[in-house]
């Protein structure tokens, strides 16, 4: 009965809820069927052991650890960390378990930054927020203004000298009281104004500017009804051999690399603009295309050549 139970629970899970598990992001729910290979495999060694001794289970022992150390290093291969990413996710992890003592049971409102990073797995995630600040409230909304005015602390990448900073002496999460929002709205301010001094690459439902390795999409005057949903950005390489290592195997025949700006996330509404920050990929390129598409119909779309 227990073995019987074991073996169906996760179906009666996925099967019921399949609108739930089909989504790419639930890939993690397959965690819910470990149980049984590991009981099936136990169950194997058992009837081994009885029927042949202790040797043979040894042996398969011995070849179990053999693999698991030659999967672990191809693992690596594919898909581990540089050193850069590594050292990047070590001082996060300390800065964000500090920060959770300060913020617990508070309301804390994660802003976008105005320098993103490519390698930033560790702190870009929403999960990850999720995890490593658990027992606060995160909130994140484009109207920076009045949501900070409802918050306990202000959560941000963007370090600016001010009163309101909370962890100076960190270095790559950056806590603030809601004070500080005046002097957040000052660097995103002249963000902006660096951003549109030069010409736009391309105009469209934004205005795209190259910026310090970065890409920058703006509009203006803008509302939050300009901002649904999240934009797309494919960068081309002049050689495929440059694309990162960080692909999933569905995407390893393509040739080119895909971003998104999630605006809930990644976007700032302040005073009639906003603007979202891409980090620019580290390798020559032959086009750059963004835009919006919704299941029916390209919503809007600009090709940006590598001149």
């Amino acid at each position: 009965m227990l073995l019987a139970t074991l073996a169906l629970s996760g179906f009666f899970w996925a099967l019921p809820m399949r609108h739930n598990t089909a989504p790419h992001e639930h890939d993690f729910e397959a965690l819910f069927y470990v149980g049984v290979p590991l009981v099936f495999y136990s169950l194997l060694l058992l009837y081994v052991h009885k029927r042949w001794g202790r040797a043979p289970v040894a042996g398969f022992a011995v070849a179990a650890l053999l693999a698991f150390v030659v999967s672990a290093f191809q693992m690596d291969r594919r898909w581990g960390l540089d050193a850069r990413e590594v050292e990047l996710q070590q001082a996060t992890m300390a800065e964000l378990g500090n920060i959770r003592e300060t913020t617990r049971g508070k309301v804390v409102l994660v802003l976008a930054s105005v320098e993103p990073e490519l390698f930033g797995y560790a702190i870009k995630r929403w999960h990850t927020w999720r995890y490593y600040l658990a027992g606060s409230v995160l909130t994140y909304s484009l109207d920076t203004e009045a949501a900070a005015r409802a918050a306990d602390f202000l959560l941000t990448r963007d370090r600016v000298e001010s009163d309101a900073l909370l962890t100076p002496g960190n270095e790559q999460v950056f806590l603030y009281d809601s004070a500080g929002v005046d002097d957040l709205m000052g660097l995103y301010r002249a963000t902006y104004q660096r951003a549109v001094s030069g010409e736009p690459v391309a105009r469209s439902h934004f205005d795209v500017y190259l910026g310090d390795g970065t890409l920058i999409h703006v509009r203006e005057p803008c509302v939050r009804e300009d901002l649904p949903g999240k934009a797309f950005v494919e960068a081309t390489p002049e050689d495929p051999k440059d694309l990162p290592r960080l692909h999933l195997p569905r995407w390893r025949n393509r040739r080119v690399e895909k971003f998104h700006i999630v605006f809930r996330r990644d976007g700032m509404l302040f005073e009639g603009k906003c603007m979202a920050i891409l980090p620019f990929p580290d390798y020559p390129v032959s086009t750059i295309q963004t835009g919006q598409r919704n299941p029916d119909r390209v919503l809007w779309e600009t090709l940006i050549p590598a001149r």
